[in-house]
């Protein structure tokens, strides 16, 4: 029986965990630790108007949903937050790793655990109306940090979040995704694999991006070639503790510098943005974010840490 553990339960997670599903695979894992809103139905087929008024927590609503689709595959929910101090129990048994995380930081963790436990993962990214979709299998085709080896500002940065999506964006990259699963899960050669996918929905085209050959010897990446695996040690991560005696979450980052001017540019259009020299203090969902230019950030009103970074994601780093 085969296990795919699925890494985040948005616009892709929730679609490829549904072909999943629907194609018999054994036993999938959601892991998610965000709520289902109004605003995703757009782009998350998977949810309904019910799971949002109700503010259901997505991976157990998604499993509710999935196991209507087939009864004989095993559907396991996990609320959790993926960082590094459970990502090595909450992927222990998985044939399969599949990325549907909303930021980078989540993603190279992923990869570090892939390629530390020689777990194949496919990656899949979207915003706007493009796309892309990778599938590493560690040791014989290139890793994330193969491509990315330090990751830019831009690159982080290019999320729904920012950018917005294209409904069929996230259908078309999710349909790529799983595909490449499923040549994974049948234990396929690494020459059925399609390696790096750019696709723009717009404009209909689908393109397969030039890499050079994996080089076994190569000890250019950090991850596949010195196997250093910062975001697995948490070198990378973003800390966040309740504060005692109020709803409120600290947040801070290993990279202590934060660009103001981008966060101003991104709430502009919020009527309660404050700024001053060292935060930016914005209004939005329910709560309040004040980001200081130290790097930590304080969420008032979120209910929890879960929800908390999953607000981080969205409006502080997205």
């Amino acid at each position: 029986m085969r296990r795919a553990v699925v890494i985040g339960c948005g616009a892709l997670g929730s679609a490829v965990a549904s072909q999943l599903v629907r194609e018999g695979v054994g036993t999938v894992r959601i892991v998610d630790r965000d709520v289902v809103e109004l605003r995703n139905l757009a782009h998350q087929a998977l949810y309904t108007e019910a799971d949002a008024a109700s503010r259901l927590l997505k991976a157990e609503a998604a499993a509710v949903h999935l196991r209507a689709m087939n009864a004989d595959c095993r559907v396991e929910s996990v609320v959790a937050d993926f960082v590094p101090g459970n990502a090595l129990r909450l992927t222990a048994d998985a044939d399969l790793l599949v990325d549907g995380a909303d930021n980078l930081e989540t993603k190279l963790l992923l990869n570090d655990v892939a390629v530390a436990t020689g777990t194949p993962l496919v990656y899949a990214g979207c915003a706007g109306t493009e796309g892309s979709v990778l599938a590493v299998l560690p040791g014989v085709t290139h890793c994330l940090r193969c491509l990315w080896p330090t990751p830019s500002e831009s690159v982080n940065h290019m999320t729904c979040e920012t950018r917005g999506v294209l409904p069929s964006t996230a259908a078309t990259v999710a349909a790529l995704q799983a595909t490449e699963a499923l040549k994974l899960l049948l234990g396929t050669e690494a020459d059925a694999l399609s390696g790096l996918l750019r696709i723009d929905v717009w404009n209909a085209v689908l393109r397969r991006v030039p890499l050079p050959a994996f080089p076994t010897d190569d000890r250019a990446c950090p991850t596949c070639g010195t196997r250093d695996f910062g975001y697995l040690r948490g070198e990378y991560s973003t800390m966040a503790r309740q504060l005692c005696g109020d709803d409120t979450v600290l947040l801070t980052t290993s990279s202590p510098a934060r660009d103001l001017e981008r966060l101003r540019r991104h709430h502009i259009a919020n009527a309660s943005l404050r700024v001053r020299p060292e935060y930016v203090q914005v209004d939005i969902d329910g709560c309040r974010i004040v980001a200081f230019a130290s790097g930590r950030t304080l969420i008032h009103g979120a209910g929890g840490m879960n929800r908390a970074r999953a607000l981080y994601a969205r409006y502080v780093t997205g």
